[in-house]
């Protein structure tokens, strides 16, 4: 009896050992986790009968009460390991300490995926514990955080060939994305493909944006520095279909178009084409208008109609050379609080661009959006050779060189009552039709050399998404990776090899003989 109850005792913490284990482990083997857990507990009641009386004495003893104060400190750490553990589980949060926010979703994305009408499923084909899918795991944990209508599942090509067929995919690192009877695949995942994808899966509806052509604007299908490609390229990514528009020989503005978009024309409107510009504003139309400096677009008594003025000036800014520019070429940092620029902090770079003031007319409500810094002005003798604030003809800084202007035209018609009213307030939320006209004084700014400049492209993309009514499109786009490297000049070289390699070594190791030497004379 007294030898089998020390045998029983060790048996018992071995069996249950290994029924942990298994059960942790091995989930399958449920039956054998569970008879190795039986045999634990038997062996435990029969080494508790057969030790008894002396466990009683073992537990009496001074070091079995050291050993259970010891216990029950160690278990009160334990839970307090495993409550924080199940907050942070439950309350999830990551934390990104990079110099750019690399791993932190952009706003616009945030936007998107927390209104996104219906579940959308991701299947990514990425080989098991390869470095792609861990960075792909690292970048859709922010999406799965912010919305639980993405469903991810993972499928490993080599294991799973049936699957990967099945979908069509032919290369690693390819995500399939579904919704409703929508479905596309983008390889290479990053934030903006992900984001576009998206767009495309759940947006049933994709609206026309319109670029006027027959008066020798910015071409969109162009690849030239002053072409709008990547402009075009982008509005695509953004779910927006765009297409070229020839006024006199529509004779209308379409009645799909969302935006219709004049990128610097360069030659007068003719007469009739403002005339279809006018009665497409005064039928609920939106048109976002980019007059440059010194054009001869003939737009300048058509705007003052709608209380916008254009300016016969060009702005100058000194504190642009600040920025790597010149005089002529203006940084705008300063934005009226609008949900065009609503968290924008970006700068915005105008190659050249004249003043666009905002004048009183009645009906029409004016918002100047841009404005340069309070060190520019408006100069309008640009054709001296020489340029100075004149106080008598120029316009002293902050010049505005943006307008919104709108005009209430009356309610809207019964079917987009019907769509838009509100469920909570259907009489006091009727809405309205209204005319929406942006000016900006300059179109090189997002052309294909400059688009990518600073905010440029972001803000050109916000202009369109709200006069679009798309709201969720609005907000900057994902940030780039960025590259800071320490410029350490050869005497700063010298410095570092000095402290590091001879005198921090060296006054430990004086620290270290000094210690020796005086507990040798002890």
């Amino acid at each position: 009896m007294k030898k089998l109850g020390p045998m029983a005792g060790w048996l018992a913490l071995t069996t249950g050992f290994i029924a942990l284990f298994l059960y942790i482990v091995l989930p399958d083997l449920k039956t054998l986790s569970a008879s190795l857990a039986v045999v634990c507990l038997i062996n435990t009641i029969y080494f508790g009968v057969a030790e008894g009386p002396q466990l009683k004495r073992s537990l009496s003893s001074h070091s079995a009460l050291y050993g259970a104060n010891t216990l029950a400190l160690t278990a009160i750490f334990m839970g307090i390991l495993i409550f924080a553990n199940l907050l942070a589980f439950r309350h999830k949060h990551r934390f990104d300490f990079t110099e750019g926010g690399y791993f932190t979703l952009a706003p616009q994305t945030k936007k998107l995926i927390s209104s996104l009408p219906r579940e959308v499923k991701l299947t990514a084909f990425f080989q098991t514990e390869s470095p792609e899918k861990i960075a792909f795991t690292n970048l859709i944990a922010g999406y799965l955080e912010e919305t639980d209508k993405i469903k991810l599942q993972y499928v490993d090509p080599d294991k799973n060939p049936a699957v990967t067929k099945q979908y069509g995919v032919t290369t690693y690192g390819t995500v399939a994305l579904e919704s409703g009877t929508k479905e596309t695949k983008i390889q290479n995942a990053s934030e903006e493909s992900i984001t576009n994808a998206l767009l495309k899966v759940t947006r049933d509806e994709q609206k026309l944006i319109y670029f006027l052509e027959g008066h020798n604007e910015s071409n969109i299908n162009s690849d030239d520095n002053l072409g709008y490609s990547t402009a075009k390229k982008n509005l695509e990514q953004d779910g927006f279909i765009v297409k070229p528009l020839l006024l006199l020989q529509s004779g209308e503005v379409p009645k799909d178009a969302s935006v219709l978009v004049i990128p610097g024309p360069k030659k007068p409107l003719q007469d009739e084409e403002k005339e279809i510009l006018e009665n497409y504003l005064n039928s609920g139309g939106t048109i976002f208008m980019l007059i440059d400096p010194k054009s001869s677009s003939g737009m300048e008594t058509f705007l003052k109609k709608w209380g916008i003025e254009l300016g016969d000036n060009i702005v100058i800014d000194p504190m642009s050379k600040l920025f790597g520019g010149d005089y002529a070429a203006p940084v705008v940092n300063q934005y009226t609080a609008h949900e065009i620029t609503s968290n924008f902090v970006l700068a915005t770079i105008f190659p050249i661009i004249r003043s666009v003031q905002g004048v009183p007319v009645a009906g029409i409500t004016t918002t100047e959006l841009l404005k340069t810094s309070a060190n520019s002005w408006a100069e309008s003798d640009f054709n001296s050779g020489t340029v100075n604030y004149d106080e008598d003809k120029d316009i002293k800084g902050p010049v505005s060189v943006s307008v919104i202007a709108t005009k209430i035209l009356g309610e809207a018609s019964p079917e987009i009552s019907d769509t838009l009213k509100s469920d909570a307030e259907p009489e006091k939320n009727k809405p309205s039709l209204k005319a929406t006209l942006l000016v900006v004084g300059d179109s090189d700014f997002s052309n294909n050399r400059y688009t990518n400049f600073s905010g440029n492209g972001d803000f050109f993309l916000n202009a369109i998404s709200w006069l679009a009514e798309e709201e969720q499109l609005i907000s900057i786009r994902p940030k780039e990776r960025k590259n800071t490297p320490i410029q350490i000049t050869q005497s700063m070289g010298n410095a570092i090899f000095i402290m590091g390699i001879i005198v921090f070594p060296g006054l430990i190791a004086a620290m270290g003989i000094r210690i020796w030497w005086r507990r040798r004379r002890l």
